[in-house]
Parts: C-alpha cells; sequence; structure tokens
C-alpha cells in the first residue's frame, strides 16, 4: 500500500466504569455480558469502516492493524470517499452509544493523513518511525474526549438538557445498574422466579453472559470464594505506550508485536487461558483485552494467578516480543463475597494505580493488603518466602501465632516513625520518634528462643529474624507483610478444620 495514506483510530471510553457500574445480583453473568458486548461493539465499528470503504477482502487484513481492548486500528488510502465514510460511521456510532447508554460510554474516532518515506512516515512537517503515528492519534483522542457527543448536542439540544423525571409510582430501577427506565422480563435464570427488571441493553448484555456460562461454566461468585473471601483482580502492561511511540521501526514489526501480545491476553485460548486453567475452579477471568486483565476468585488463588501470569509474561516478553524490559503490574482487593462488586473493582484499580507509582514510578509492581512490592525475589519472593516459614512452623512446629501481631505491631511503629521524620524535615512537628521497638523486638524473639529446648527449627527461626531480618524499615515493612498474609491464610485453615 503506497501513497496518501490515513491512519485510523478508534478508542472506546468508559469501559471500566461501564463493565463495573452493576449490582452484586447476577454480578459475574452481567460482568462476563458486558466485557463480550464490548469486545464485539469495536470489531462492529472497525467492520464498518472497511465496509463502507468497499474495500477488497484481500487486502482487509492489510488495512486491519489491530482491534483489542476498546481500540482499533487501520491503515487505509487517503481519499475523498473515504474520510466521508470514516465520518459516517463516527456519527453512527456516536449516536447508537448515545441512544443506548446516554454518555456511559463513547468512542473517539480520528485520522492522521501519512506517507510512508522509505521505512519512515511523514505526517505533516514531521518525519519518523511509525511510532509518530499513534503520537498524533492520542493527541487527536484527547482532543476530542473534550467535545464527546457534540454532533448529538446540537441536533438534540432538548433531548440533553430537558428536565428528566425521576421517581414516581411507574418508575422501574435496573436492578443490575440502578437507573430508571427498566423493563421487566422473565427471569433467564432457571432458579429465579421473579421477572428480571432491567435496561433492555442489560438484558441483551446478560443474555450473552448466559450463553458464556453455558460454555465456559461461569458460577456466582460466593461460589467463587468457596466460603472465604474474595479476591478482585487487575493488571495490566507497564509502559506500553511509550513502547508503542518509540519501539517500532515499521509497521510490520507492530502489527508481530500487537498479534502476539493479543494472543498472550487471550482468556479463551491463548497463554492466559493456560494459567486459568491452573485456578479454574476458583477463579474466572471476566475481561482481558489489549493489555490488561480482570479476574475475580477465592483470595489466595487470586493471588497465585496473579503471580504466574508475571512469571509467565515475562517469559513471553523474552520469547516472543524480544523485549526483556516489559513487565506487568498489578493489585488485588480482598472483600467479603456479599461486598458490592463494583467498589470492590475501584479498590482493585487504586491497588493497581499503587503498583504502577511503587519504587518512583518504576512499576513492575503488586499491591496486595495495601502494600506494593517489587516483582522480584527480594520482595515479593521474600514476602512470600517469609509468609510459608510463619504458616508451616505455626501449623506444624508450634510457632505461637502472637508473633504475626507483634511483628505487625513492632512495623507499625516504624512506620509511623517514618511519618514523624517526614513532617520534621518540613518543619511541622518536633516529635522525636519512638525507637523503644528496637529493643523490644529483640527482646521478644530472645524471650521466646528461652523457652525452646535445643536448637529446634522455631528457634532457629526466631534468632533469623532477630539477627538478620529486623533490622532496617523495609525490613519490618516486607516482613509484616508477610505476617498478615499468614495470617489471613492460617484462618482459613482454622476454619477448614472446624467444619
Amino acid at each position: 500500500m503506497t501513497g496518501n495514506l490515513l491512519f485510523v483510530g478508534g478508542d472506546l471510553s468508559g469501559i471500566q466504569k461501564f463493565i463495573y457500574n452493576i449490582s452484586s445480583k447476577r454480578a459475574m453473568v452481567s460482568l462476563k455480558g458486558r466485557s463480550a458486548y464490548l469486545k464485539t461493539f469495536t470489531d462492529e465499528v472497525c467492520s464498518r469502516i472497511l465496509e463502507k470503504i468497499d474495500c477488497d477482502p484481500a487486502q482487509e487484513n492489510k488495512m486491519r492493524i489491530n482491534c483489542s481492548g476498546g481500540k482499533f486500528y487501520l491503515q487505509v488510502p487517503d481519499t475523498h470517499l473515504v474520510r466521508q465514510a470514516i465520518e459516517e460511521v463516527r456519527l453512527e456510532t456516536e449516536k447508537t452509544l448515545w441512544d443506548e447508554h446516554k454518555g456511559q460510554l463513547s468512542m473517539n474516532i480520528a485520522y492522521v493523513p501519512f506517507c510512508y518515506e522509505g521505512d519512515q512516515v511523514t505526517v505533516g512537517q514531521e518525519t519518523g518511525e511509525i511510532g509518530i503515528l499513534w503520537k498524533h492519534i492520542t493527541e487527536k483522542f484527547n482532543a476530542l474526549k473534550n467535545k464527546k457527543f457534540k454532533r448529538q448536542l446540537f441536533d438534540d439540544y432538548e433531548d440533553f438538557f430537558e428536565v428528566q423525571k425521576v421517581g414516581g409510582e411507574d418508575a422501574k430501577v435496573c436492578q443490575i445498574t440502578g437507573i430508571e427506565g427498566a423493563v421487566e422480563f422473565t427471569s433467564p435464570f432457571k432458579d429465579d422466579d421473579e421477572p428480571l427488571c432491567v435496561l433492555k441493553s442489560v438484558k441483551a448484555q446478560i443474555d450473552r453472559g448466559v450463553e458464556l456460562s453455558k460454555s465456559q461454566g461461569i458460577k456466582m461468585l460466593e461460589e467463587y470464594a468457596d466460603d472465604s473471601y474474595l479476591g478482585i483482580l487487575r493488571m495490566d502492561v507497564d509502559n506500553l505506550g511509550t513502547k508503542i511511540i518509540r519501539g517500532f521501526e515499521s509497521m510490520e514489526k507492530y502489527r508481530r508485536f500487537s498479534s502476539a501480545l493479543e494472543k498472550f491476553f487471550d482468556a479463551e485460548k491463548g497463554d492466559l487461558s493456560a494459567i486459568q486453567k491452573k485456578c479454574q475452579n476458583f477463579l474466572h477471568i471476566v475481561y482481558a483485552g489489549g493489555d490488561d486483565i480482570f479476574a475475580v476468585g477465592r483470595w489466595d488463588k487470586v493471588i497465585e494467578f496473579a503471580e504466574e501470569v508475571n512469571k509467565e509474561f515475562k517469559k513471553f516478553c523474552v520469547s516472543e516480543l524480544h523485549d526483556p524490559d516489559l513487565s506487568i503490574s498489578g493489585g488485588v482487593a480482598i472483600v467479603n463475597p456479599r461486598f458490592p462488586i463494583a467498589k470492590a473493582a475501584e479498590m482493585a484499580g487504586e491497588a493497581e494505580d499503587a503498583a504502577k507509582k511503587y519504587n518512583d514510578g518504576k512499576k513492575n509492581a503488586f499491591n496486595l493488603f495495601g502494600e506494593s512490592v517489587a516483582w522480584t525475589d527480594s520482595e515479593f519472593g521474600y514476602v512470600k518466602n517469609y509468609k510459608n516459614q510463619f504458616v508451616e512452623l505455626i501449623n506444624k512446629e508450634g510457632l505461637s501465632r502472637s508473633i504475626l501481631h507483634k511483628i505487625k505491631s513492632y512495623a507499625a511503629i516504624v512506620k509511623d516513625n517514618q511519618l514523624i521524620e517526614a513532617e520534621n524535615k518540613k518543619g511541622n512537628t518536633k516529635r522525636k520518634p519512638n525507637m523503644n521497638y528496637m529493643w523490644h523486638t529483640a527482646y521478644y524473639l530472645t524471650r521466646y528462643m528461652g523457652k525452646e529446648k535445643g536448637m529446634t527449627a522455631v528457634k532457629a527461626f526466631c534468632m533469623d529474624l532477630r539477627d538478620k531480618q529486623l533490622h532496617t524499615p523495609e525490613q519490618f515493612r516486607l516482613m509484616s507483610l508477610a505476617a498478615r498474609w499468614a495470617e489471613l491464610e492460617l484462618r482459613e485453615t482454622q476454619q477448614n478444620n472446624n467444619q
């Protein structure tokens, strides 16, 4: 494909809020249905553009660069008819999204004229590698986000600003979204005799979710929790935008990269599917697209899954992408299975954000129990190792569970001291840090060791903590995290033994 071209992009906005804006009633089916709806919608918009420009089927694969994660990119000829077709689809899409979702979802569709200059591309007065196409299309997306539904505003001004009636005897609220305007339907769930009162668009998503649940064995949230806590996981690839803008010499190299990444994150047939199968009875991937993951399951299986995703992604980056520096970060929220799923997803998102800000924004981290750790042997591996030792020694060697509380309490003092020191540097306070924790820790562990006759496993463990592990603030932070993890795991074991 040569001559003047258009780099066309579509960016679906509002995905996260749209997926999670549901009640917990039939949450898993609703979540899965919404996720499938978004993927299908993006594919259809992309296909409509190609249909309208009447491209040869043999050329379609060359024109379609990527379509995943709520985004699509095309490379098409720059003609008046093509531009007209793109504008027609843009207006159709805007109207459809407004009519069906009233602003919850929007799609920015834009294009950048360019041409090839050997292995480089030229956009306006700028010539460089193909990454400049993503830079320019992103700038257009950002500008369009401030003008969402502009055409609808002009064409249906009264519909936008007319006072909407709320409440009343006849008002029906959607059981899933909490939005008025619901209609009663016969419930598609066999064990539910009551009518389903939802928006028409939500009913279509539920029907799709029901279909998927039959083929994929989707269960209720409480069933995934397995009489325990529920883990809500969110993960995505670090610095992918920067990688795309700076990391490719040709469109073909980007295609190969994108295709490989899409395969890895395919929850049904790709690498992610194989990882999920290891915990399939207790975990389900609700959404995986582009470069991010949203999964729910029993809390311990979710942590195990996240660790496995990170491990396999690192292998994949070396063997398939030939980029060992690419990484993935994530965060998990651990909640009661009856906790509102929308709020839990928000908490998981905040945990993911914290992981991406960790260590001066170096990312490549995981946030659990409110603390971020790097995906390294010296941090996540360290925490997991000592968590396992706590559990093993308490269950089999008689180590007292009180040690977990003691370590957490000493770590809390260390954390408070750090806050005091930070405030002192700013001149806000003149408080003195409490340094008693140092001798309290040594005294507690020494006294505990004195109860052991001979060099037992417990005595050796306490000696290791006293002499090597609990000296620096970071060691206290990581050991406290290990203690919290062990505490929850032990609680689960005790409950299972009591049943």
